[in-house]
Order: structure tokens, then sequence, then C-alpha cells
């Protein structure tokens, strides 16, 4: 009876007898820094490109492929990849399933060998675990092979189990297996039997990224040729393109590889490597955890990938989908990598030392990143918002940017830390949903349940905004937004819209200050009452003016200001609800600083702004501020000592525009109306 042996670092294990002689199975592995394209090995063979495997039929017999990945082609086209992270140099079944079966049919049968196996992944995709069964037999080839069924059972011969998964320490890097015989020959095969396996259930990547099988045949002629880097659409130009900058610390290199794409190289130096170089050491402090150190060197490469999948990280290299960041240069690309580089700092494999180990779902493994990119690198962009489009599709697990605006919840109405936390126990292997309840005093489902809820009310609450009950419209209120686009609105001195302002579900909005200009209503107001809602981005400065008319060259120039700004970060010293540079609202005695009503930046603040000839009154939240009388002699005392002093034609009107501000700051409104106030009431 042969004994099977698995022999690596120099130990051997017995597996199994399956005839005379010893069937030894070599592994060695090369870790993530030393591997290379080449597949080099001190004792196992580098693979071939022209052994018996080369001219064999692959065929899937049980599971199915990632198509992610190459084809079965891959496994003996004697084309390897070039790096840990190219999927489509490598095969691998499809992500979430438990693996396959491969049959090779070699032609005719032929006294074996070898049977050499490579793989290389950053982590749990490099190991290599599987089963080995050979057959000279059609009846065996076609026997009964799917949904586990015992090959043995159909006439197979099991050569060997093989499990490259180390014990301890780090899983990911190059593999190399060898199967041989003391004898010098396996047996004498036409089929071979692949029954592959996950390596690891934790999350749905468990597949290995297979690089290429190979079968030496005994009596063939000793001139094998060495397998090649890969080619075709994913091989590198000759022209090598790498730049590479430190973080201003120096502790952190970021090398940009734009090789197949030398158009990309000035917008990847002057766009993405400032961000790269900045976010990369803040991602570093904003996740740490016990015993950990980031990668020091992180590589972002532009290279062909299968459409729909933007970028992909595997170990410290980032793989950009070359065609789609062309598309999206100005709108989504560095985002996408401030993403991925939260993906390379995650590292959540170092979790895998843990023997107990516990899997960190998938929809936390990407929420993560989405929370950071949406909410703390762009917020502005609002690229994660709940809306009336996905709220029914909405629920804490739901992946990416949905899972981000719920940890932004949590992280803002229950613990500031949650994230942090989450973090350091998936890079620990140590998650649990126990973790949220500790943190916050109830479970993630609690937790999304009241999320969803929230979202719902306000949507609820929004598709009642812009509307007037009965009783409104019998007083004599009508809207000045309709909530769906800019009917009765215009630019100051133009007929349209620029293209920074834009209705978004249900509010009007400045969403890019530099190209919004004020934006006017059609219709003039002498004497009004007129209430509206406006939410204001961090920093943020606007304005509401009345009385505007087109005889002064700015809009300012003609109509009175009640200020708008963000009253905790915004420079300018004129406070939310005071009338630019004229009035202000007295002390409050709580504080000593002047009367302050409004809500912080991101929420919804509601405005009452009374014209008449007997008074103007200004409102913030139901507060009143001041009042004052245009015309009067101490109006124009203030106007007179003011930088509107200067400018002749200022409240010089009784009628005009109403106009919002739309060139200091992002901000939005919505139920806007008005209703005519007469002399004299």
């Amino acid at each position: 009876m042969k004994n099977v042996y698995l022999c690596a670092a120099g130990m051997s294990l017995l597996l199994a007898t399956v005839g005379r002689g010893e069937i030894r199975i070599l592994v060695e592995r090369n870790g993530t820094d030393e591997a290379r394209a080449a597949f080099k090995f001190k004792n196992v063979p580098s693979p071939s490109r022209n052994d018996a495997g080369s001219k064999a039929k692959f065929t899937i017999i049980d599971g199915r492929r990632d198509e992610n990945g190459g084809d079965l082609a891959k496994l003996h086209d004697g084309k390897l990849p070039k790096e840990e992270d190219q999927p489509a140099e490598n095969f691998f079944f499809d992500a979430g399933t438990k693996g396959g079966r491969i049959l090779l049919d070699l032609g005719t049968g032929i006294e074996v060998k070898q049977i050499n196996s490579y793989s290389w992944h950053a982590s749990s995709r490099a190991p290599q675990v599987y089963s080995l069964y050979g057959s000279d037999t059609d009846s065996a080839a076609s026997g009964e092979l799917k949904n586990g069924a015992d090959p043995e059972k159909s006439g197979w011969k099991l050569i060997g189990k093989v499990d490259t998964r180390p014990k301890e320490g780090p899983v990911g890097g190059q593999y190399g297996v060898s199967i041989s015989d003391s004898d010098g020959t396996i047996g004498k095969y036409r089929y071979l039997l692949f029954d592959m396996s996950q390596t690891e259930a934790r999350d749905p990547f468990g597949n290995t990224f297979y690089s290429e099988i190979d079968v030496m045949d005994r009596n063939a002629p000793d001139t094998l040729e060495p397998a090649i880097a890969g080619s075709g659409a994913d091989e590198a130009p000759t022209n090598s393109i790498v730049h590479r900058f430190t973080t201003l610390d120096g502790k952190y290199q970021i090398a940009i590889d734009s090789s197949r794409t030398p158009d990309l190289t000035e917008w990847a130096d002057q766009h993405l490597v400032p961000v790269a170089l900045e976010w990369y050491p803040k991602l570093v402090a904003m996740l740490p955890s016990e015993g950990y150190a980031a990668r020091t060197n992180v590589t972002i490469a532009f290279k062909p990938m299968r459409a729909g999948i933007p970028a992909a990280t595997g170990g410290g290299g980032i793989s950009c989908n070359m065609d789609w960041f062309r598309k999206n240069l100005k709108g989504e690309a560095v985002g996408a990598v401030v993403h991925e580089l939260v993906h390379v700092v995650q590292a959540y494999g170092y979790g895998r030392r843990n023997p107990n180990a516990t899997r960190t779902p998938g929809w936390l493994v990407e929420g993560i990143p989405d929370y950071i990119r949406w909410f703390l690198y762009e917020p502005k962009t609002k690229g994660a918002e709940i809306t009336r489009r996905n709220i029914e599709r909405a629920r804490y697990d739901a992946s990416y940017r949905v899972t981000g605006n719920f940890l932004n919840w949590v992280t803002h109405s229950y613990d500031t830390n949650i994230v942090l936390k989450l973090n350091a126990a998936a890079r620990q292997g140590k998650y649990s949903e126990d973790l949220w309840k500790a943190s916050t005093g109830k479970t993630v489902q609690e937790l999304g349940d009241e999320w969803k809820k929230g979202n719902e009310l306000r949507l609820a609450a929004l598709g009642r905004a812009n509307s007037l009950a009965d009783d409104e419209k019998t007083a004599g209120w009508k809207l000045l937004f309709n909530g769906e686009n800019f009917d009765g609105w215009h630019n100051f001195k133009s007929d349209s819209i620029r293209a920074g302002w834009q209705v978004k579900d249900g509010a009007l909005v400045c969403a890019d200050p530099h190209n919004a200009g004020d934006l006017c209503t059609k219709e003039q107001f002498d004497w009004f009452e007129l209430q509206l809602d406006y939410n204001i981005s961090e920093g943020g400065n606007s304005g509401i003016m009345f009385h505007v008319t087109d005889d002064g060259h700015a809009a300012w120039a003609t109509g009175p200001e009640f200020q708008l700004e963000d009253n905790a970060k915004a420079a300018d010293p004129q406070r939310c609800g005071w009338l630019y540079a004229l009035y202000q609202p007295p002390d409050d005695p709580k504080t000593g600083k002047p009367l302050d009503a409004t809500k912080p930046a991101g929420q919804w603040n509601h405005v009452r702004l009374l014209i008449s000839p007997e008074k103007c009154e200004h409102e913030i939240n139901g507060v009143k501020y001041f009042e004052y009388v245009l015309g009067s002699d101490d109006f124009k005392q203030r106007v007179a000592k003011s930088k509107f002093g200067r400018m002749p034609l200022f409240a010089k009107f009784d009628k005009g525009y109403i106009a919002l501000q739309g060139d200091h700051g992002e901000v939005s409104f919505r139920n806007i109306k008005i209703r005519p106030v007469q002399q004299g009431k």
C-alpha cells in the first residue's frame, strides 16, 4: 500500500494508504513580501507551460466558477498572475459557495509522475484545500460526482488530501503544492478529480485563487518550459510608470502605478495622491487596535477589471478599474480609493490568527469604509442618504452606503466610538453582536428598526412638505416653491437657473455655491409675511434678501438681508437671524452673548420674516429676535454707519424680489410660503 505524506517545513503527516510506495505532498509558501510572478520555491517546481496538463480538458463537475475570475483555461494555459490580487488571472469558485469539483481528462492514460498546484492571494484565498482522486476508466469519470457524492464509490482512487492552511500566523501569500511518489510514479491515470473546498466560511470569500495546475508525464521528454506572466488585456506595458510618494510624517509610502494608463498619470499625481497622503495616516489613527501595525507601503494601480467593479483591495494593493476611473475622474473616483484605503487599514485577515476567530459579516466589512467615505471624507456630497427611492430596501445590514448611513446614525445617536470598537473586534477575530448591546444598550436589530423608523418618519414629513392646509389657503398663504421644479424662480438678472441650484428630495438646494448665484422670485412683493425652513452645511453662509430690484449690480445692492449661517463654524461675525450689518438680537442672559435659537448645521430650522410699513420682525424657530421699521430715523442712521451707506440704492424700494443667497455655502430650503400684509395691519 502506498503511504501518503504531507510535507511542509520539514514535517511529514501520514494521511492515507493507496498502494505500494509513498505518496508525498510537499507544500511551500512564499509570504506576501517574498512572492513574485515566477512562483519560485526552494523545493516545489515552478509552474510549466508544456506539461501534460496543458493539453488536458478541464471541466467543472460540481459547483460554479466566480465570474469575477478567469475561466478554467487559467489553470493550464501556462500564464501566471503578476501580483497577489489579480482575479482575471486565477480560477476560483463562486463567492459564498463551499467550493466545487474539477475533472481533468488527459486524453489517454499516462504514468503520472507529479501533480503540482499553485495559488496566490493576500489573505484567506491563498491556501489550498482539496482532495485528489485518479482513475483510468471512463465509467468512473461518468459516475455520479455531484452534491458531495463519494468518488471512491464510483471507482475513483484517493491519491491524497491537501490542506495548506497554517495553524498560526499569516495565511496570505503564494502556495506551491507538489504531489509525487517515492517510486517515481503516482499511478497510471487518464482522469484526475480535484475536490476543492473553501478555506474558511467566516465570510463569502473563502475560495482559493488557483493560478495553475500542472501534471507531469513520467515518460515525456524532460523539456519543460517555465510558465510566463499572464498576457492579454491585463498585461502591463514594457514602460513602467510608478510614482512613489511619502507621507509628511515619513511613516508611509504610496505608490501610483499608471503603467497601463499613462493618460491618468497627471490626474493621479495632482488629485489622488494628495488625498491618499493625507487620509491614509488619518485612517490608521482612526482605526487602531491592540498589537496592530498598519502596512507602510500601499500601491494603487490602474488596470483592466470586470465591468461594474470600480476598485478592489488585496493586502496593500489597490486595483482601480481603469475604464471606470476614466469615466468618473470628476465624480466618485477619489472617494472610491478612500473606500479601498479603509480596506487596507482594516486588515481583518489578522483575526484569522485567533484560533477561535468569529466571522465579521460582509455588510459591516463594506459598511465601515462607506461610513468613513461618505460621512467623514466627503459628507457634502450626501452620497449615502436614505431617500424615498431606497427606504423600502433600507436595512442596517444592506452593506455599503446604506450600512454607512446606519453607522453614522448610531455614532451620533448612541456611541461616538462604535466604529472604532467594531473595527478592533473584527481585526482581532472577536466580532459579536453582543458588542452592539454593550455599547448602546440595544441589539443591532433594535437599532436597525429605530434607525429605519426615524427615516420613515422623516420622509413622511418631507412628503407633507411644500403644501398648504386649507386654513392657510384661506388666510392668504401661497407657496413660492412647489418641491418639484424651479417654477417661479430665476437667477438675479437672468431668465435661467444656474447649475449650482438643484431640486433634491423636495428641497430647493444650493449644491454648488461656486456655480449658483442668488436665486430670485419672478414675482415682486411689497409688504408680506414669509416663512420657510432652511438646512445649512457646516460652516455655511447664506441669506434671504427682500425688496431686491434689477437696478443694482448685485442683489444685496438694493435688498436688505436676513442672515443665514452656521453659527458654530461660519467665519462671518454677522450671525443667523440678524439683519445684516444693521440689527442684532439682545444678549441672552444665560450666555452673555447675542440670542441664538438656531439648531446645529445639518438640521432644519424655521424662519419667520415679517415686512410691513409699521414694523418688521425676525424669528428663528419661534423665537423673536427684534423689530425695526424700514425708513425710520433709526434705520437710516444704522445704514449710514454701515457699508451700505455707500450704496445709494440700498433699501430705497418698497417692492421687489425675494432672493436666496447662493454663493457663500451649501444650503437647502423647503416650505417656502408667503402671504400679503396690508398696510396698517
